[in-house]
């Protein structure tokens, strides 16, 4: 039995989560939460494929479940705000996938390894199982980020307490100053987070994971990042997405944590995180809005 609480935030991707709900099955967790958005009130077919995802969490073992349906279908970052909140009122400590994903046997023990090596740690905030950099073959299995990937992760609540979409407590004139605590010095870089924050601030991007990572920032939390990727994101098979697709490295096994003695951030590694996720024209941009907040929606 796997006795860390698991939280899937899903919608309307089937065929997907079933294929999530069997590698969560082979770990036999002993909580398992359910957060599952609504499809808007007109897309009848989408309410169909919804009820369908909600009814792949039958466990066959001994486990506590405890589900969230929505009856109004909230959004992306609306859901994730309220799942979390949900999930962490329960628990204090737990691991969050979501229904394209798709993680390793690998994933589930480093999440659950990482999340007692650093539970008192205040510097660390989010446990990434993801990685979108080469394997480097670094002498520890993991690094410290100040980009914390979201597609399947692990955290504390006592980390995740404060989070606010509406980003009350940063401006846009102390943003620069978080930026440089965690070595983005360059101006086209803090410069392209001071844009983000006015695109959020102005509701027109719907894109949580800025939050998410500003959140960090204003707590001075560092990521932990697996020198391996151990969770695929299967939303990037869309052919519209061939650039985010690419970010998708092959899942590794991990079967030994060789810890850092040095809580460092890696500064070079985020340098090249940004140019190949963050970085990109003004089309490239657009295209990405389009399809995580109305094509994928």
């Amino acid at each position: 039995m796997f006795d860390v609480p698991i939280l899937v935030i899903a919608y309307n991707r089937v065929e997907f989560t079933h294929d999530l709900f069997t590698e969560i099955r082979k770990m036999h967790p002993t909580k398992l939460y359910v957060a599952a958005d609504a499809a808007p009130s007109e897309e009848r077919i989408m309410a169909r494929q919804c009820l369908k995802v909600r009814s792949v969490f039958m466990p066959e073992w001994p486990c506590e479940l405890n589900e969230m349906h929505l009856e109004k279908h909230l959004g992306k970052s609306q859901i994730f705000l309220q799942a979390m909140n949900w999930f962490f009122e329960r628990e204090t400590e737990g691991i969050v996938l979501f229904d394209d994903t798709l993680p390793s046997a690998s994933f589930f023990h480093y999440c659950k390894e990482m999340l007692d090596h650093f539970r008192d740690d205040r510097r660390i905030g989010h446990i990434s199982g993801c990685n979108i950099l080469k394997y480097r073959d670094l002498p520890t299995s993991y690094y410290f980020s100040a980009y914390p990937c979201p597609w399947g992760f692990a955290t504390w609540r006592d980390r995740w307490q404060g989070f606010d979409l509406k980003m009350r407590g940063i401006t846009e004139s102390t943003l620069p100053e978080l930026t440089k605590e965690h070595y983005i010095l360059k101006n086209k870089t803090v410069q392209f987070w001071i844009r983000r924050y006015r695109l959020l601030s102005q509701q027109q991007i719907d894109i949580w994971e800025y939050q998410y990572i500003f959140h960090l920032w204003q707590m001075g939390m560092l990521s932990v990042n697996p020198d391996m990727n151990l969770v695929e994101n299967r939303g990037f098979v869309n052919k519209k997405k061939r650039r985010l697709r690419k970010l998708n490295r092959p899942i590794g096994k991990l079967d030994h944590i060789v810890h850092n003695e040095v809580v460092e951030q890696d500064a070079k590694a985020d340098r090249f995180i940004f140019r190949r996720y963050f970085r990109m024209d003004r089309m490239t941009f657009l295209r990405r809005w389009i399809e995580e907040n109305i094509l994928n929606d």
